[in-house]
């Protein structure tokens, strides 16, 4: 421990604690621009000036560490001198345009010059211009406001890996800008907009929709990832039109999805009627519901999951359609493929607890047909931060990931892990006497008992999650010939309107399962209800009411409820116990049953043929991203050609 004083406190700190560091134990407020404590330290802004007793001049806070018996003073004439001239430097060149900026209110600028800056400026001249530049589709650029922080520069060389971004040019002509003909292609290229302190770097879709100080602030989950980030809506006049991170760096598809709560909704009931789809009431709905089931045996219904549900809703249906005598194994998720993967009874096969905790003290992490960069960011962001700090080897075994970190690939099939396991592989030297982490989309936890390893099975669909939750089974496919089907918000390719079936579908958005039902019961979305969501490392996360819509909707627990009082004359049983099961964010961990799985057999039959991956677009994972105009709209823009030049 290093003691130094801080405006005459004695404290001790550890070494290596910068100045800034050490000012922020004590509660000090020192103003900075370019320091983020997720980025590396530039020193640029000169905004974090103070003074040390026996320097000549006024020290930069976040780049000097403290050294034994310093003295450290923030508030003295000389340091505040020093801010009010760095706020008058900064300001030569910035434009007045507070009134029409989307920063405004939230502008790091605007409210250190109302504290630390002059009440007059000394410049006559004319400012300088700057050329907007090509950032993308989502970040909009009014270069005039630019300080030169740079913290878009080192996030995009530091986490995005985008070595084209930087500074050029010198003195009153520098200017941020690209060094290639090429604009900013990143999925995390949304996290601009939070870092730059003013103005200059705003988002597209949010520009000129509301102030800040008019929006109310709604807290929801990333169901998107199977990790679950905690992100806050912003809502104006009972719509989204912002969504911003709690911590760290958030994906464009979590960023920017918010539009398509609006487009392509089920609004009210539809039946098919020679071939055209009326609007019924509500009564009808549940009327024809009943006399349908009573005309069919309980043995040739049938109803198909899909994602984005939560553990609520999928109790109340599994609850409704037992109560109709019809089995679980009629009930089924809609992705097959990746449900035959695992094996569900044991939450175990589908929970990863302490999965990052794990990763951040490996050597050495091995991918089994498993693409971060689709199906996991916040993990993809993880492995590219372990990957730098502590140079993690990442290696793969099925498709060629091109990721911003190097991945060395070991072959297409599951027989290269076999010769792994059986210490007959090229690359076991390396594996040998090193912490080592795998992650598949297959279950291969009974090697952890022979090898000093840890496994975890990583699935994109937080659907699955909950499915594999609640069910508990694995999947069978729909052999037998059905008369009724339900569909529950599914999205597949391989659903067609059959004459002798009576399919219905509930849901939020008319996708094309909907268009082949003949009766189609409109749902909510994630954003307009509250829910219950299983996150691959074993959390509960609850997500509240974030917008209303206004239209002739129920909520799923109003809709199962009346429908099960309908058509068994008595109240659905309380379901008040998920609360109680998953409060305080219980790890499923404490709960599972510690038991040895014969999985060895997975692909051992075809182990020599390649593994496929079935993810193909980072945007279309699911009916919210599919349509959602701002993430189609990119993924069209992203094969055209730009020049900044």
């Amino acid at each position: 421990m290093i003691p130094l004083k801080i405006n005459n406190i004695q404290i001790k700190v550890e070494s290596g604690t910068t100045l800034l560091q050490a000012c922020n134990f004590l509660n000090i407020d020192i103003p900075k621009f370019c320091f983020h404590e997720d980025l590396q330290i530039d020193g640029n802004c000169r905004m974090c000036l103070v003074e040390v007793k026996n320097s000549p001049k006024p020290v930069v806070a976040c780049a000097m560490p403290v050294s034994p018996n310093m003295e450290i003073f923030t508030n003295t004439p000389l340091v505040k001198k020093a801010r009010e001239s760095v706020l008058e430097f900064l300001l030569i060149n910035h434009p007045l345009d507070c009134p029409i900026c989307d920063q405004a209110s939230e502008c790091d600028l605007q409210d250190q010059t109302l504290v630390f800056g002059s009440d007059r400026s000394r410049f006559t001249s004319v400012k300088r211009s700057v050329e907007d530049k090509n950032f993308g589709l989502f970040v909009k650029t009014i270069l005039v406001r630019c300080i030169q922080c740079t913290r878009c520069v080192r996030f995009a060389r530091d986490i995005a890996n985008i070595d084209n971004l930087g500074m050029v040019g010198r003195g009153n002509s520098s200017e941020i800008s690209f060094y290639l003909s090429s604009v900013f292609k990143s999925e995390f290229s949304g996290n601009v907009i939070d870092l730059c302190p003013v103005g200059a770097l705003t988002s597209k879709p949010y520009a000129f929709k509301a102030r800040s100080w008019e929006l109310e602030k709604k807290k929801i989950i990333d169901i998107f990832d199977p990790i679950g980030s905690n992100l806050i809506a912003n809502t104006f006049k009972n719509q989204i039109i912002r969504i911003l991170p709690v911590k760290k760096w958030i994906p464009n598809r979590s960023r920017f999805f918010f539009d398509s709560i609006k487009l392509q909704r089920i609004k009210e009931p539809l039946l098919l009627v020679n071939n055209k789809f009326q609007k019924i009431s509500w009564s009808n709905v549940y009327f024809l519901i009943k006399q349908k089931i009573l005309k069919t045996d309980p043995s040739q219904i049938s109803c198909l999951i899909g994602n984005l549900l939560d553990l609520k809703l999928l109790s109340f249906i599994k609850s409704t359609f037992n109560s109709l005598g019809v089995g679980n194994n009629n009930i089924n998720y809609a992705f097959v493929k990746e449900f035959k993967k695992i094996n569900s009874n044991v939450p175990q096969n589908f929970i990863n607890s302490q999965l990052i905790e794990n990763l951040s003290e490996a050597e050495i992490c091995l991918l089994i047909n498993v693409n971060p960069k689709l199906e996991s960011s916040y993990l993809s962001m993880q492995l590219n931060l372990l990957n730098k700090r502590n140079n993690l080897q990442i290696y793969s075994i099925g498709n060629h990931l091109k990721d911003v970190y190097k991945i060395k690939n070991l072959g297409l099939s599951i027989d290269n892990f076999h010769k792994i396991l059986a210490g007959k592989h090229s690359i076991c030297r390396k594996f040998y006497k090193k912490k080592l982490v795998i992650i598949s989309d297959f279950n291969f936890k009974i090697y952890e008992n022979y090898l000093p390893c840890k496994f975890y099975s990583l699935y994109y669909d937080s659907g699955l999650l909950n499915f594999s939750e609640i069910y508990g089974k694995r999947v069978n496919n729909f052999l037998k010939p059905e008369k009724l089907k339900f569909f529950v918000n599914t999205d597949t390719n391989d659903i067609l309107r059959k004459n002798n079936t009576f399919s219905i579908y509930y849901g939020h958005h008319f996708v094309q399962n909907a268009q082949n039902c003949n009766l189609v019961i409109p749902g909510l979305t994630f954003l307009e209800k509250k829910g219950l969501y299983l996150t691959t490392e074993g959390k509960i996360t609850s997500t509240n009411v974030s917008c209303i819509n206004n239209t002739n909707l129920k909520s799923d627990l109003s809709f199962f409820k009346f429908l099960f009082f309908y058509l068994n004359k008595k109240k659905i049983k309380n379901f008040s116990y998920l609360y109680l099961y998953f409060k305080n964010q219980l790890l499923l961990s404490n709960f599972l049953i510690n038991k040895k799985f014969d999985f060895f057999a997975i692909g051992k039959k075809n182990s020599l043929k390649p593994i496929i991956s079935e993810l193909n677009s980072f945007y279309k994972n699911n009916i919210i991203e599919k349509t959602s105009k701002i993430l189609s709209k990119d993924l069209f823009e992203s094969s055209k050609k730009y020049s900044n030049f």
